[in-house]
């Protein structure tokens, strides 16, 4: 199965977000910078769940740049104990998008956040715990807090 390039993945979050964007393919996975987030999404015709596992701090600069807030008022907001309302609307409306990208030839559902993977369905759990490809990326973003996106597929 086709997988997305950096390059697509770039273009889709910097034209979603009016910001340069830059995807690097890493050999292995990054150290996360911070809390990480799960985003879950279901691949039809398959109902295999591929995963995208990536900083917190990283996720809310996309979500932030998309509703017009500065580096300072997200890093404020995310810091607060219960995530700011928009802020989180904003982080599911940038993962929905993202579901274009998830798998290139069949269409990904997206079906939730979770920052803790045991709230994962338990297909989708398998998947982090044994992924079958796994694509490792440092993003950067320009004028926003950059950090680690993977992308987990258990085919």
């Amino acid at each position: 199965m086709a997988e997305p390039s950096s390059s697509a993945m770039a273009t889709l979050f910097s034209d979603l977000i009016g910001r340069r964007v830059t995807f690097s393919e890493q050999l292995g996975a990054l150290s996360p910078n911070g809390q990480q987030i799960y985003c879950v999404y279901l691949i039809k015709p398959m109902d295999g769940y591929r995963i995208i596992k990536a900083d917190l701090s990283l996720l809310s600069s996309f979500a932030g740049a998309l509703i017009g807030l500065s580096p300072d008022i997200i890093k404020e907001r995310v810091e607060d104990a219960t995530m700011d309302e928009s802020l989180r609307d904003a982080l599911c409306e940038v993962m929905n998008i993202a579901s274009r990208i998830v798998c290139i030839e069949h269409r990904g559902v997206f079906k939730g956040l979770h920052g803790d993977p045991g709230q994962m369905p338990p297909a989708a759990r398998s998947t982090l715990r044994d992924p079958y490809y796994s694509g490792h990326y440092k993003v950067a973003i320009d004028g926003y807090e950059g950090g680690a996106f993977s992308l987990l597929a258990p085919f």
